[in-house]
C-alpha cells in the first residue's frame, strides 16, 4: 500500500469511527484505530479542512485537560429519497445523520408518463432549490416504489400494484440530471428502519402498507435472496384458498394485512379508521381490527418461526400500533410455542416517509464506506 493510499484509508477509517460513535476525542480515535495521536491529528485536520469533521469543544472532564470531542458534519452530504406509491409522491432531504432536512407529500396518480417524471423532477429541483443545495453536497437521488427491482438497480422484474414500462429507468433519466437508482419500497423502509434502530440484532421488517412486503436485516444489511424477491412476506398463504390477492393467488397475507382492509371502510382514509377505532363507539370496527390483528399474528409468528429476529411493525398501519402493541403482542403469545415474552415485536420508528429515506440512505452509506 503506498503512503498516498495509506494515508487516505486511515482519513476514510477516522471519520468512519466519528460517524459510528456520533462524537470521540481524538484519543478514542487513537486507540479504536491503533494510531499513534499524531497521525490522529493530522487526519482530523484535513478532515476538517474538507468539512467533514469539526472540533465541538472540550469533553467534560474528571481531572486533567480536558479533551476535544470531533462531530460529523452532518449537512455536508446529502441524499433525496423519493418513494412513489399508486397515489402520492413523497420527497425527504436527509443529511449524514439520517436526519430529515426537508420533506413533502403530495396527492399524485402514478403514470408512467413523461409528463409525471417531468413533474417529479420539478418536485426534486424544488426542494432542492429550497434548501440551497449544489451539486457538491448532494449525493444522489434513491426512488423507492412498490415493484421487485432487480440487482442492476436499474430494471424492475415484476410489478403489480403500480403499472411500469420495462424501460422506465431510461424514461425517468430524461427529466433526473442527478445519479439516481431504483429500490423496493418494503425493502427501502426496513433498511430506513435498522439504520435509525438502536439494536444491532437481526431485524424483520413487515411492510404493512397499500401492499405487504418487507425486509430481513442482518447487520443493517438487507437479504435479498436469489432473485431480490426476499422479504415478499405479502405473498405467504395464511388461509388456503382465502381471498384473492392482487397477485391472482388466494390465501396470501396481502389480501388479510394491506392497509386497504381498514381503510377502505372510511373511504380510504386510515387515519380516520383509528380515530374511530380509538373513540370506541363502533362495534364493528373493533372486531374488523381484532380480525386483522389475529392474521396478523399469525404472519409474525410465522416470520418469528423462520428468522427468530426482532420483528418490526411499519408501514402505514404499523404507525398506529404503538396504542395496541400489548394487546397485539399477547395474539402472538397465544401462538408462539417457545416463548411468552414478546418484546421482539416493536412499532416502527417512522411513521412516515419510511421507504423514501431508505432509498437515500443507499448513498449515504455509499459515500461513508467510499471516504
Amino acid at each position: 500500500m503506498t503512503d498516498t493510499m495509506l494515508k487516505t484509508k486511515n482519513s476514510g477509517d477516522i471519520f468512519r469511527i466519528v460517524y459510528a460513535l456520533k462524537q470521540c476525542t481524538r484519543q478514542q480515535i487513537s486507540v479504536q484505530l491503533s494510531l499513534s495521536l499524531p497521525t490522529v491529528t493530522h487526519n482530523l485536520k484535513q478532515l476538517i479542512e474538507q468539512g467533514l469533521v469539526y472540533n465541538a469543544g472540550a469533553h467534560q472532564s474528571t481531572g486533567g485537560r480536558k479533551a476535544n470531542l470531533y462531530r460529523c458534519v452532518a449537512n455536508s452530504r446529502l441524499a433525496l429519497g423519493i418513494d412513489i406509491t399508486k397515489h402520492h409522491l413523497s420527497l425527504v432531504l436527509i443529511n449524514l445523520n439520517l436526519e430529515i432536512v426537508d420533506k413533502k407529500r403530495i396527492r399524485c396518480v402514478f403514470c408512467d408518463s413523461d409528463s409525471y417524471f417531468e413533474n417529479m423532477s420539478r418536485e426534486l429541483q424544488d426542494i432542492l432549490s429550497k434548501n440551497h443545495v449544489n451539486d457538491g453536497r448532494l449525493l444522489g437521488v434513491g426512488i423507492s416504489m412498490p415493484a421487485i427491482i432487480n440487482s442492476d438497480q436499474k430494471s424492475i422484474s415484476y410489478a403489480e400494484v403500480i403499472q411500469v414500462g420495462e424501460n422506465i429507468y431510461e424514461r425517468m433519466a430524461g427529466h433526473i440530471t442527478y445519479p439516481f437508482l431504483l429500490f423496493n419500497d418494503a425493502n427501502s423502509a426496513g433498511l430506513a428502519e435498522s439504520w435509525i434502530s438502536d439494536t444491532s440484532n437481526d431485524m424483520t421488517y413487515l411492510f404493512l402498507g397499500g401492499s405487504v412486503g418487507g425486509a430481513h436485516m442482518t447487520g443493517k444489511q438487507i437479504q435479498y435472496g436469489s432473485n431480490q424477491r426476499g422479504g415478499e412476506f405479502g405473498h405467504m398463504c395464511i388461509a388456503p384458498g382465502g381471498n384473492l390477492c392482487y397477485c391472482g393467488q388466494k390465501g396470501c397475507l396481502d389480501a388479510y394485512c394491506s392497509a386497504k382492509i381498514l381503510s377502505d371502510f372510511t373511504g380510504g382514509n386510515l387515519g380516520a379508521f383509528f380515530e374511530e377505532l380509538k373513540a370506541g363507539e363502533n362495534l364493528g370496527y373493533r372486531r374488523i381490527f381484532d380480525q386483522y390483528m389475529n392474521n396478523l399474528a399469525l404472519a409474525v409468528k410465522n416470520l418469528r418461526m423462520c428468522y427468530d429476529s426482532d420483528i418490526v411493525l411499519g408501514g402505514a398501519v404499523g404507525s398506529y400500533m404503538s396504542d395496541y402493541i400489548d394487546e397485539f403482542r399477547n395474539k402472538v403469545a397465544a401462538l408462539d410455542p417457545f416463548e411468552k415474552e414478546m418484546d421482539f415485536i416493536r412499532v416502527c420508528h417512522y411513521k412516515t416517509e419510511a421507504a423514501a429515506v431508505g432509498s437515500a440512505i443507499y448513498y449515504i452509506n455509499a459515500f461513508i464506506e467510499g471516504l
